[in-house]
């Protein structure tokens, strides 16, 4: 079993583990759908109610283009400042206030899945106990559900260390 020493996870952990979790969750596929859909439902409403009271036509419509394109970029933009500004704070208030998260932590995984040895105590977790993952230059998601997930930071692990749980993590399935 490949295990890390023991860590304290802290503020900068959680903040990278929220952007992580928002950035992957914004790029699923169903999620850019979603996005796409409601943008040209939106671009079409508008660019009707522009061209009042004649028809939608390209002529009609051209000369509203920009502002068409700046009101429906808009929101997308309003929902990556926040995700921007509101997780780090967010993530830190939530550090500041959950005692568990700042206690010794140790991880060890396996071929049977993860363990977790805590000032609360020690228990392991199957790896189908978890549905996907996901990982950015400092971090390793691991969700146990849609919002539930546990933080692996990338600088508690070595280089082969990092490696050996790449090569495990396709039991949860398919990286997202």
């Amino acid at each position: 079993m490949q295990t890390t020493g023991k860590f304290t996870l802290t503020a900068d952990d959680l903040v990278a583990a929220a952007l992580l979790y928002s950035w992957s969750g914004l790029k699923r596929p169903r999620v850019i759908v979603v996005w796409l859909v409601l943008w040209f439902v939106t671009v079409l409403f508008i660019a009707r109610f522009a061209t009042e009271p004649g028809p939608l036509t390209l002529e009609a419509l051209l000369p509203h283009v920009p502002a068409l394109l700046a009101v429906t970029i808009l929101p997308l933009v309003l929902v990556v400042a926040l995700v921007m500004v509101v997780n780090p704070i967010g993530a830190r208030r939530q550090y500041a206030q959950q005692k568990s998260l700042q206690g010794e932590i140790a991880i060890g995984w396996s071929e049977e899945g993860m363990h977790f040895d805590t000032e609360y105590g020690a228990f392991s977790m199957p790896w189908n106990h978890f549905h996907r993952w996901v990982e950015d230059k400092r971090t390793f998601l691991l969700f146990e559900s849609s919002r539930l997930y546990r933080v692996i930071p990338k600088r508690v692990l070595s280089e082969d260390q990092q490696a050996s749980l790449r090569q495990l993590l396709p039991r949860i399935g398919a990286r997202s």
